[in-house]
């Protein structure tokens, strides 16, 4: 019995173990299978998140990167634009100081030629004789007129009809001639040509009328000799608010040229010059401060194209010669040169005496221009119209 006992132990166990494998070997997956605790799981987090911010981090370090590469070329970019712009305004610099030079220049060649700075200037001398007085005159009509025309045609040469402007140089010397020289061009609106050059001629045929009334002083004309709408002679005697004399001795010569057409070009130009000696209205130094007046008057009326607001606006060099025109329009401008010297003399003549006859010799210009206005009965012709 006990061997038998021991034979049944013996089978028991192994049976036992073969009739249930699947339960024995489900109790090994779940030994080996257990469950993770809070801490690993944290962990792997952790581990999963330092690896994304690693990579995060790479991320903005390349950014960052390429931004220092950008400021880095900004940086550069910007040095170049300054250079560059430092070049350029030493460049305009340079300019200025070359035109500064050129005008120094200028200035200098005017006050050591201050004798001889008429540019128009032709020796007159008058006699007794009226009938040769008008000859001699006559005789120099022509030229006057063709150096005064060239003269001032090159002296508005590239400027804005549309634009007023202005330059105005005087010169002072001790003990010298006070010497005042005037450059204007100006628009004209609302008249012809034509009535302007008239207007002018008789303004200066009354200059002694002008005179007085706009500067309170007596003046009256010595000459007699009835006025010719080309050639006058202007002999003038004015009295000072300090009863100092200043006479003037001037020959006006005058002509227009009217276009074929209306659309053909058509000027007037007036020369007034100094007459250097007269036997007949000889000049006075011992009792009398003298004036030489050149002036040069010329007005011109002609027809422009108009450019297209649109071309006018973007219009470059490389169209500069197909600009679209909206038609043509008529452009009157007067143009005005005159140098003006009050010549020292012996005479006691305060300071105030020669300031008072150097300001009417730079308004007189003024004067002149509104008196025009006056006789054509028109208001602001002298202002600049709006294109």
């Amino acid at each position: 019995m006990n061997a038998w006992l021991q034979d049944d132990g013996d089978d028991a166990e192994p049976s036992c173990a073969r009739g249930n494998p699947s339960k024995n070997k489900g109790r090994e997956v779940s030994a080996d299978k257990k469950r993770k605790t809070t801490y690993d799981i944290r962990k792997e987090k952790k581990v999963k998140l330092t690896a994304k911010v690693e990579k995060m981090q790479k991320q903005l370090d390349e950014l960052k990167y390429g931004v220092l590469v950008q400021q880095g070329e900004a940086a550069e970019s910007n040095e170049r634009v300054a250079a560059g712009n430092s070049v350029l305004q030493e460049f305009i610099q340079e300019r200025h100081v070359g035109l500064a030079n050129l005008q120094a220049m200028l200035a200098t060649h005017a006050q050591q030629n201050i004798h001889s700075l008429h540019p128009v200037h032709t020796i007159i001398r008058l006699g007794y004789d009226r009938d040769e007085r008008h000859k001699t005159l006559a005789s120099l009509k022509a030229r006057k007129l063709y150096e005064a025309m060239r003269f001032i045609t090159a002296r508005s040469q590239g400027l804005d009809p549309w634009s007023a402007s202005a330059q105005e140089e005087w010169n002072n010397a001790p003990g010298g001639d006070f010497c005042l020289t005037v450059f204007e061009q100006t628009p004209i609106i609302g008249v012809n040509a034509r009535d302007v050059h008239n207007a002018c001629i008789d303004v200066s045929h009354n200059a002694e009328i002008i005179i007085s009334e706009m500067f309170g002083t007596i003046t009256i004309r010595e000459n007699n000799e009835s006025d010719d709408s080309e050639i006058a002679q202007i002999r003038l005697v004015t009295s000072t608010s300090q009863g100092n004399v200043v006479e003037s001795n001037s020959v006006l010569f005058s002509e227009f040229v009217e276009g074929a057409t209306d659309k053909d070009e058509s000027y007037g130009i007036v020369v007034v010059d100094f007459v250097d000696s007269d036997e007949l209205y000889p000049y006075r130094p011992e009792e009398r401060v003298r004036q030489d007046t050149t002036t040069i008057f010329m007005v011109r009326s002609y027809m422009e194209a108009v450019p297209s607001p649109q071309d006018s606006a973007h219009n470059s060099s490389k169209t500069a010669n197909k600009v679209k025109t909206e038609g043509r329009r008529k452009v009157v401008v007067g143009s005005r040169w005159t140098c003006s010297k009050v010549r020292r003399s012996n005479l006691n003549v305060s300071m105030n005496v020669m300031r008072e006859m150097q300001e009417s010799a730079v308004s007189f210009g003024d004067t002149m221009k509104t008196c025009i206005q006056q006789r054509l009965g028109k208001a602001q012709i002298w202002e600049v119209p709006d294109k």
